[in-house]
């Protein structure tokens, strides 16, 4: 059995398929400025490396954060829905589910769960955001 991809290929994998929703930008780490729509891709929580990681990383969660413009608020909001809804060009769920193996990467990846953050302050800019919470087995 070959060994299980390292997070960097998850992650990398989650942000290769971000990367296809048009205008919209793509990071694994919080940048300086952002650039809304951004989404970053979050390194997942490993609460038991013995049952995590060591023993094939049965079930990982990385998290997705999206950042829209909130200068106008009904706009803001409409665009953050966008990329919630079960089915559309932006949609995120519909995306990772297209291809469930992340490009062969992993075995199975689902979106689980999406939490809207309402209004977030990165510096002195306000955005509306959300985070989506996916599992995977690698």
């Amino acid at each position: 059995m070959p060994p299980p991809p390292s997070l960097e290929a998850i992650l990398g994998a989650i942000e290769t398929r971000l990367d296809t929703i048009q205008g919209l930008s793509v990071g694994d780490m919080v940048p300086a400025a952002i650039n809304p729509p951004q989404a970053v891709v979050g390194v997942p929580e490993i609460g038991d490396y013995h049952t995590g990681v060591a023993a094939l990383r049965t079930v990982l969660r990385p998290t997705i954060t999206v950042l829209v413009s909130s200068a106008m608020t009904a706009l803001g909001q409409h665009q953050l829905a966008r990329y919630a809804d079960l089915a559309g060009p932006q949609s995120i769920p519909a995306l990772i589910l297209a291809d469930r193996t992340l490009g062969g990467v992993v075995s199975d990846c689902l979106v689980r769960s999406f939490r809207p953050l309402g209004l977030q302050d990165v510096g002195i800019v306000g955005y509306f955001g959300g985070v989506f919470t996916l599992s995977l087995n690698p």
